[in-house]
């Protein structure tokens, strides 16, 4: 085990007391590294890769993990009207703050009146945000100083909504269902997170997701998972006692999968901290694209034929594109693809239906073509496995003349 030297740790932190403000401390942050030591166990879904991990926790704090060092200090009756990230003043981490707090909410997607549990609110600006739109909120916070912060700003703009003192393990304690279950900037505190997210099932509604924003699931994090040795979390780590993991994105959709769910990558266009992964029970997945006219978001587009109602004809005079889209994002795994039709009207011609990314750029599935001619076929499939996510995943239905099809979208499920 390569260890990281603590003395130069300790230099780098002795020097952040230096810092003129949180913008130069977070500059500083950024200059200062430790070497990751890349000899781990093989299996980082072992006991004995979780070992390693919390040996290096020791290492750099001098002393086993417990949650109960997950604790902050402050004046609660100033900092009520003061929070974080208001009350440093730097324009640029309150508008990243903001902008990945709009992101988690666009993205979400919840309707009105959902009921959200929320761990690790924090300052609870998120929660705050989450209550005044009319949804239910429950935030569960370790930190007690944190819980009554919340609960003094409610009060002091008259909103509704639960906080409770306790850790991740409190989820195993709740009787309630929740249509949401948001991880922001707090699940790379999490001292079992494969436990945590198996107990999510329990308290997630049929149909329910889970959102991980602005959480530290890089593709380029160097281990499957494990301690960062970057500047902040270091001083976080070594100072305050704080867990602080990273995640590649590989390994933490394998964890999910592992865990009975299936996550979709989501990038802002602005914003540091604008991204999230939104998670559904992997038995949910399922997902059903209409036509544009429908209203729906998102849907699918179409170059030929007529739409009446939520049905697209295809005539014998028609030729192109039947169905292209919807262009989100998909994760890599095994995929099947219907395109859905009316089943009085059996399909009648010849049809090219491929899977492509990046705008048609790359093809993820080979071209299948398919001729029929006076047969009860209704459906239309194709399966693929990707080896890696898809940014702009879409659909392509192409129809040859003197075909006719009566359609109605695509549904896209994961091969189980």
């Amino acid at each position: 085990m390569n260890l990281p030297h603590l003395q130069a740790i300790d230099d780098f932190l002795k020097g952040l007391e230096q810092a003129r403000d949180d913008d130069h401390l977070r500059q500083m942050f950024s200059q200062f590294s430790a070497c990751y030591d890349l000899n781990v166990p093989q299996d980082p879904f072992s006991q004995d890769y979780r070992d390693y991990q919390f040996k290096l926790y020791e290492h750099l704090t001098g002393r086993a993990y417990s949650n109960t060092h997950e604790k902050s200090d402050f004046d609660v009756a100033y900092h009520a009207v003061n929070p974080f990230p208001f009350c440093h003043g730097s324009a640029a981490t309150v508008g990243n703050q903001l902008l990945a707090i709009g992101f988690i909410i666009k993205v979400m997607n919840l309707p009105k009146g959902a009921k959200i549990l929320e761990f690790g609110p924090g300052w609870g600006n998120t929660t705050l945000i989450l209550a005044k739109m009319g949804y239910q909120v429950t935030a569960i916070d370790i930190e007690q100083n944190f819980v009554e912060l919340i609960k003094t700003r409610a009060r002091m703009e008259h909103i509704t909504l639960t906080c409770l003192q306790g850790d991740f393990a409190a989820i195993r304690e709740l009787k309630e269902t929740f249509d949401a279950i948001l991880f922001f900037e707090c699940f790379h505190h999490a001292q079992d997170h494969l436990s945590l997210l198996r107990d999510c099932h329990q308290v997630l509604k049929e149909g329910g997701l889970i959102c991980f924003g602005a959480e530290p699931i890089t593709d380029d994090f160097p281990l499957p998972w494990g301690l960062r040795m970057d500047g902040e979390p270091l001083w976080a780590i070594r100072k305050n006692g704080w867990l602080e993991l990273g995640f590649n994105k590989t390994y933490f959709h394998e964890a999910l999968r592992q865990c009975g769910f299936i996550g979709v990558d989501h990038h802002g266009q602005d914003g540091l901290w604008s991204h999230a992964i939104i998670a559904k029970r992997a038995s949910e997945f399922s997902t059903t694209y209409g036509f544009i006219a429908q209203g729906s978001s998102p849907c699918l587009n179409y170059q030929i034929g007529r739409l009446y109602g939520d049905t697209l004809i295809i005539s014998e005079q028609d030729e192109g594109y039947a169905i292209h889209g919807p262009y989100q994002p998909l994760p890599a795994g095994e995929w099947d693809v219907e395109i859905l039709s009316d089943e009085t009207a059996p399909l009648h011609g010849q049809f090219t239906l491929d899977c492509v990314d990046d705008m048609g750029a790359k093809i993820v599935a080979q071209e299948t073509q398919m001729i029929i001619k006076h047969s009860e076929k209704t459906r239309l499939t194709l399966s693929f496995n990707s080896t890696t996510a898809m940014k702009s995943f879409e659909v392509r239905l192409k129809v040859a003349p003197h075909s006719q099809a009566k359609l109605k979208g695509l549904r896209v499920t994961p091969r189980m």
